[in-house]
Order: structure tokens, then sequence, then C-alpha cells
């Protein structure tokens, strides 16, 4: 598969019959100038990164579509794909010189990270580690509304771990601090790493303790419990951690 990246889009292209859109073949690519990968992923051919204003109009087949909606094209196995070389391009793009010693990087012996070959220093891919919960008071889950997303978009409460916490310990602070309510039995549900920016999802579910919602107006602009039949919005990718939380909760309640 050929994969090219305009910062977080994805350039794909759509069946002859106007059903579903693809990624393109190489033939689709020949005219098309892009910065080439250095990164190589096993099974994925990450070609490389255009400029997200580039003009495609002699190319009318191909459309850059933001990589959170063009995820919906795909079945599971290949958002996993997507996103590790998305990432991956994303790493190399980061990363192009030392942070020690400011000289040009390259790729490592192995090809799986990148090195200084002037001060010998090694750079890892960044992955910041976020908690995400769906938190129940009887047949209801909390929804809300943060302030970046669109107006039709609601989801449970997600956060970026702070420096000497555990995920535990993340999961009530981001709860108390968004909506100010006190919740109980914590528990691991599963998890996804997640390119936006560069996130491992852990998910998790809890109940309601106490207190009453109080919202931090910095961060979100609603919230409240909703029964299965009044989940007021959804994320906007369909295979998302965040969604799939909510059709649990509806599976099960």
């Amino acid at each position: 598969m050929n994969l090219i990246f305009a910062a977080k889009s994805l350039l794909v292209t759509r069946a002859a019959t106007g059903d579903g859109w693809y990624l393109p073949d190489s033939a689709q690519l020949q005219n098309l100038s892009y910065q080439p990968s250095l990164i190589q992923v096993d099974g994925i051919n990450i070609l490389g990164s255009i400029s997200p204003d580039v003009d495609l109009s002699l190319l009318p087949e191909l459309r850059l579509v933001n990589l959170r909606q063009a995820l919906n094209f795909f079945g599971m196995e290949m958002i996993e794909k997507i996103i590790h070389a998305e990432q991956m391009l994303f790493y190399q793009e980061t990363n192009r010189y030392c942070s020690t010693c400011g000289q040009a990087t390259s790729l490592s012996t192995l090809g799986k990270w990148l090195h200084c070959g002037h001060c010998e220093h090694e750079i890892y891919p960044r992955i910041s580690p976020a908690m995400i919960v769906a938190v129940t008071h009887g047949n209801k889950l909390l929804m809300a509304q943060a302030n970046h997303f669109a107006p039709e978009m609601w989801s449970v409460l997600a956060g970026f771990c702070e420096v000497g916490e555990s995920l535990e310990q993340t999961v009530h602070r981001e709860v108390f601090e968004e909506v100010g309510i006190k919740i109980k039995n914590v528990q691991y549900w599963g998890s996804q790493y997640w390119p936006f920016p560069n996130s491992l999802m852990i998910a998790f579910t809890a109940e309601y303790e106490s207190g009453e919602i109080v919202l931090d107006t910095t961060e979100m602009r609603a919230a409240g419990f909703f029964a299965k039949n009044e989940i007021p919005g959804r994320p906007s990718t369909h295979l998302s951690i965040a969604s799939r939380l909510i059709d649990d909760f509806i599976a099960k309640h």
C-alpha cells in the first residue's frame, strides 16, 4: 500500500464507481512530487509527505482527507498500519536534527529509530500515555464536549498523564478537574495507539461516586449523564477506542 501524508491528512483516491475511498496505486502517483521517507515499517510502503497546500488540480482522482475522517474508510487492521506509518513519518520529520549537538540525524543500523552519527545520541519515537474513561451512573454514561470539538461531537473523558502519576491517579484527577465529580471502581478496559498527536490511549471504566457536575470551562463546554437512547453525539472516528467504549456501554445497558 502506498501512503502519502500531508501533516494530519492522508492522500486517497475514490473508486471509479464512486463507491468508497482507497489508497492510491503507484500509477496514480507517477506525476506527484513528494518528500520521500527514510523510515521503513514492515509491510508498509511509506512513500513520504507533501505540502498540505499542494495543487492537485492536475490529479483530480486524488484527494487529501483529514486523517480522523480518512480512518473511517478502512478496517481496524489497515487503520493500525496507517497510524503506525503516519507516526513514524511524523517522528522522522520532527527529529531531523539531534537535540544534543544539533547535527543532522540518520537511520540507525537496524533502521527502526534515528541516530546521531556525531555524538552517538539515539532518538526514539515519542509516545505520550493518556487515559480515557467511561464513567457510568446507574444506567447512564458521562458524555462531554471539549471546547475544541465540533458542535455535533461528544465523547467520554480523556486526558494525558502527568509526571509522577499512575494511570489510575490520572483517571481520578482528570475526571475531577474536568467535571468536578469523584469516581470509584476504576477498571482497565483496553488500549489503542492514537496519532493525535502521539498518544497511547489506555481505556478504563469507572462508576460515579459523589459530587455535582461543575465544568472546567477552559477545557469543556458541556457534560452530562445520558441513557443509551439519549447519547447526544459520537466521536468522529467510528473505530476509535472512545467510540468502542460508548458501544460497549450501549451493548450492556
